[in-house]
């Protein structure tokens, strides 16, 4: 299916924001409203950077694709290479000849910023890095990333690894929309691996209001990196810097974004009645720059008046929003009760995959003692499907509402237990 994403377009040219120490050829930053594409910042947002470990984003997007696919289980080993073992860091350590979970390697990328980890999941899928630095160009390019060009699944230093601040944007956003039910992986604080805690490299998790994701990155080519999500009150910011001059400088800049998109959103919800927004005090709308660069560009709407364009691009296929559900208003006037009935096997969660059946048995049985509401051996199913051609036992419970299953699944993670949420397409279920 086919949708059209709109990208309106706005530079903010603010001097308490200008940023004096970073080289102005590793700078560059932007700030997005996720929901409707608004970028509310953008400084040498279309210039190339080199991404660093950013680049490990992209690498979990084909990671999460191929989840999605049956190519990949959570519980899947994957195999260790020499090569991978030989990784300069920032590394997890693992040794050659030894093996490791998909989860277990997805967690070490967003938390540790394993490099050894991205060269394991990178041979994994695409038999070597080369090739699937190459299937990341092309995924780059099918999700509207016009600019950029992958070269290895880690981001060491490579003059031609490159990207846009605005590329990183479309990026995040698509990460988050496409696999909402895997986005919770870049919230994790920590890591614990071989009995040692790994902390988290953003260290905006926690510290700043509504911060729920992504990542970080450095290498002396590029500076210190960060594209950050957060959420509140309902909506969600995008903020990418790339070539801080240290790590303090570049959180403390990333953290001004957001405090100034946030507050800004909240002045035009004050002022909703409004029939033309007034221009910021430092708002530059004489040049409009079209930050966006999509093929098929219509400029339409209101919003020239001020400077601003609103990009219609056509050609970027996106997923529908899955939004949380919302208690409506009470209705000023009366209306007929109205009751939705959940079918059977509604929502879900899934808390494994295994090749044996009796593996899968096993989790069912231990899951269903763990003292969480709603899971029981009655509630739980054995998915029987196929990856490459061979049986895959998928241990689900069902019949739950999309709140109760991302609760449930929250909970089972503070229990140590891996679980994600399964909606109600994903569940073709036998007991």
């Amino acid at each position: 299916m086919r949708a059209i994403a709109f990208i309106l377009l706005v530079i903010l040219a603010s001097p308490s924001l200008a940023h004096t120490k970073a080289a102005p050829e590793r700078f560059a930053a932007i700030a997005v409203v996720e929901a409707s594409g608004e970028v509310l910042h953008a400084r040498h947002s279309n210039d190339l950077r080199h991404p660093a470990s950013l680049t490990k984003i992209m690498t979990l997007y084909l990671v999460f694709e191929a989840i999605e696919a049956g190519e990949l289980g959570w519980d899947d080993r994957l195999r260790v290479s020499a090569k991978a073992a030989r990784a300069r860091p920032s590394k997890l350590g693992v040794k050659a000849n030894t093996t490791i979970s998909v989860e277990e390697a997805v967690r070490a990328l967003v938390t540790k910023s394993a490099n050894d980890v991205a060269i394991v999941l990178a041979e994994r899928l695409g038999g070597g890095e080369t090739r699937f630095a190459a299937l990341m160009t092309k995924k780059a390019k099918a999700l509207g990333m016009s600019s950029s060009h992958f070269v290895n699944a880690s981001g060491l230093p490579s003059t031609r690894q490159v990207m846009t601040a605005r590329d990183m944007a479309v990026l995040a956003y698509r990460i988050h929309h496409d696999f909402p039910n895997y986005y919770r992986y870049f919230s994790l604080r920590k890591l614990v691996w071989n009995e040692h805690d790994h902390n988290n490299h953003n260290t905006l998790l926690g510290r700043v209001e509504g911060v729920d994701g992504l990542k970080t990155g450095f290498t002396n080519a590029s500076g210190y990196n960060i594209a950050v999500t957060a959420e509140r009150a309902g909506e969600r910011m995008i903020v990418v810097v790339f070539g801080g001059a240290s790590n303090t400088e570049r959180d403390a800049y990333a953290t001004k974004l957001l405090e100034r998109a946030f507050s800004e959103l909240e002045r035009r919800r004050i002022d909703e009645a409004l029939p033309v927004t007034p221009p910021l005090t430092d708002l530059d709308d004489s040049k409009p720059v079209l930050v966006a660069g999509l093929p098929s560009e219509v400029h339409q709407g209101a919003g020239e008046r001020r400077g601003v364009q609103i990009v219609i691009d056509e050609n970027i296929e996106t997923r529908p929003l899955l939004r949380p559900a919302t208690t409506p208003p009470p209705p000023t006037q009366p209306e007929p009760k109205q009751t939705i009935t959940m079918p059977a096997g509604g929502w879900g969660v899934q808390v494994g995959a295994f090749t044996s059946v009796e593996q899968a048995k096993a989790r069912l049985h231990h899951i269903s003692d763990i003292p969480i509401d709603g899971l029981s051996e009655n509630a739980g199913h054995i998915a029987q499907g196929k990856r490459n051609g061979a049986p895959l036992y998928r241990v689900r419970f069902l019949g739950l509402t999309p709140a109760k299953a991302r609760s449930t699944c929250a909970e089972l993670n503070a229990f140590g237990q891996s679980c994600f949420a399964v909606p109600p397409q994903s569940q073709t279920a036998s007991k």
